[in-house]
């Protein structure tokens, strides 16, 4: 009879102690829930960057010629801003940025060594804003979409050829006025953000599209940027 009371005793106990720690696991595991923590935070993106370009049919309706070759640009931008949460599950991002797009050619001869290539790379400083809601616990999916309008800040094409001897030359433009001072784009990101301490760090697919025209209105061409490539992101908690 007392082993057995000994035993249920034992049980109990065995029971209520296992009880406690699934309780306090519970507790300490954190829960879905939506980032509203107000931060600072720098991008760097990646992009592969092209454009769409067609001929100005109210103008001269000039034909693209070698220019319908282009490829697409790997270019950089940066952006420093902050993440201002206005309810419970969205929020909005602001700063400012330095943001680049840009094309390139690329032609080899096939009957001697003559070649030709260039790179174009458009400088902008912007103001991108947009809108965007993680959810999650430690690891929070997140989405954005907003818009960035710009301000014209250079331009540069770099050029290198060769002659049919194999000669090389190369020359470098940074003076184009044919360009708009004004860009807007739109653009829309989804990624994956890790929150440790006052810190996370995100992860994400981004796509950027041009709204208006590159050129001035009676230029030849209508081009509109068009990039997609990866987002990294550094934020600290300010609260």
């Amino acid at each position: 009879m007392i082993s057995r009371m000994l035993l249920i005793s034992m049980f109990f106990i065995a029971f209520s102690a296992q009880s406690q720690l699934i309780s306090s696991a519970q507790k300490s595991s954190p829960k879905f829930s939506f980032d509203t923590n107000t931060y600072v935070y720098f991008n760097a993106n990646i992009l592969n960057s092209y454009r769409s370009l067609a001929p100005n049919e109210s103008h001269l309706n000039t034909p693209l010629g070698l220019r319908a070759n282009e490829n697409p640009l790997v270019c950089a931008s940066y952006v420093i801003g902050v993440s201002i949460p206005i309810n419970n599950f969205l929020k909005v991002n602001t700063g400012i940025s330095f943001a680049q797009n840009g094309e390139s050619y690329n032609w080899n001869s096939n009957e001697n060594d003559s070649s030709f290539l260039y790179s174009s790379t458009y400088r902008y400083i912007a103001l991108p804003i947009s809108l965007s809601s993680s959810y999650g616990k430690k690891i929070k999916l997140r989405l954005s979409a907003g818009l960035v309008p710009s301000i014209f800040s250079g331009y540069k094409q770099k050029q290198e050829w060769t002659d049919a001897n194999g000669s090389e030359y190369d020359e470098e433009i940074t003076i184009q006025d044919d360009l708009n001072f004004f860009k807007l784009s739109a653009q829309a990101s989804v990624g994956i953000e890790y929150f440790f301490g006052k810190i996370s760090i995100r992860a994400a697919y981004l796509y950027v599209q041009q709204l208006n025209n590159s050129y001035k209105e009676f230029e030849d061409y209508i081009h509109r940027e068009n990039a997609q490539g990866g987002q990294l992101t550094l934020t600290y908690f300010l609260k």
